[in-house]
């Protein structure tokens, strides 16, 4: 009761005083500077985490935390937090991250073997502001990260056209490539084709983001990746994105000049064929 009588008093004095209590903002961490080759480094101990800051302006950043002696996969666990301090991704493996720790561990094993010298790396949109980046150390002897960030380019579709091939002519398909690279990225498309042309949807890296194809709209009955022969019509509208917009991965330079990951897991296919 004392406690409370004197919390009461003292809040009175601070407001009879005009002063306005301030709540205390986010743990600033090791400054990271974008396009900075040489990033920021810190040892770890075994089960530490240490926190690296980042501003993310008019351009979407890549950021890559590499275990400097990395041996296999599963040794580091990297979260990023917003300027409010609020989760946005995990990721524990080298080739996707999620918005929960749910959406992570629900894919289990990795299903692809992923290089070793390769990061784990977090893709993020631009206008973010201020980023926060915490890595723990997930083996048993000490680790030392490295942290870095490049600007990539913003590879999305916004209502692109889809024309499919020609309606005569030795060419009977066409294939078009995209990657889902950030957490709730939606790519969308128009065809713009002829009617009774046959859509398939595909993933080259197997299903590692759950990129699921809705047609017209129909979240009902989303495309799965391998589903082939689907009908169009023209001016049928088709969207890409992962189930539940919970995950995102990286993209080769077969998809756009600006997919310079090295790892295709975000990547998609869309093929139109002449019935």
């Amino acid at each position: 009761m004392k406690k409370y009588v004197l919390s009461m008093a003292l809040a009175a004095l601070l407001a009879a005083c005009n002063v306005t209590v301030v709540p205390p903002g986010p743990t600033p961490g090791t400054p990271v500077t974008v396009d900075d080759p040489d990033g920021a480094q810190a040892t770890l101990a075994p089960n530490q985490t240490h926190r690296f800051e980042l501003t993310v302006g008019a351009d979407p950043v890549r950021v890559d935390v590499k275990h400097q002696e990395a041996t296999a996969d599963g040794e580091l666990y990297v979260r990023v937090f917003d300027r409010e301090d609020t989760a946005y991704a995990h990721t524990d493996r080298r080739d996707l991250f999620a918005r929960t720790d749910a959406a992570l561990t629900s894919l289990g094993v990795s299903a692809q073997d992923i290089n070793v010298s390769f990061p784990y790396s977090v893709n993020l949109p631009k206008n973010m502001g201020k980023v926060y980046v915490e890595v723990t150390n997930k083996t048993g002897t000490n680790a030392g990260v490295t942290v870095t960030a490049v600007t990539r380019n913003e590879v999305v579709r916004d209502q692109e056209s889809l024309a499919g091939p020609p309606a005569s002519g030795p060419e009977t398909s066409k294939t078009y490539g995209g990657a889902l690279l950030f957490l709730g990225q939606e790519d969308t498309y128009v065809y713009d084709g002829p009617d009774n042309y046959l859509l398939s949807f595909d993933v080259p890296a197997g299903d590692v983001v759950k990129a699921r194809l809705i047609l017209n709209g129909n979240t009902a009955s989303p495309v799965v990746p391998g589903t082939s022969n689907i009908t169009l019509f023209h001016g049928d509208t088709l969207k890409v994105a992962s189930e539940g917009l919970e995950r995102a991965g990286f993209c080769t330079s077969t998809v756009d000049a600006a997919c310079a990951d090295g790892i295709d897991s975000g990547e998609y296919s869309i093929t139109i064929t002449r019935n």
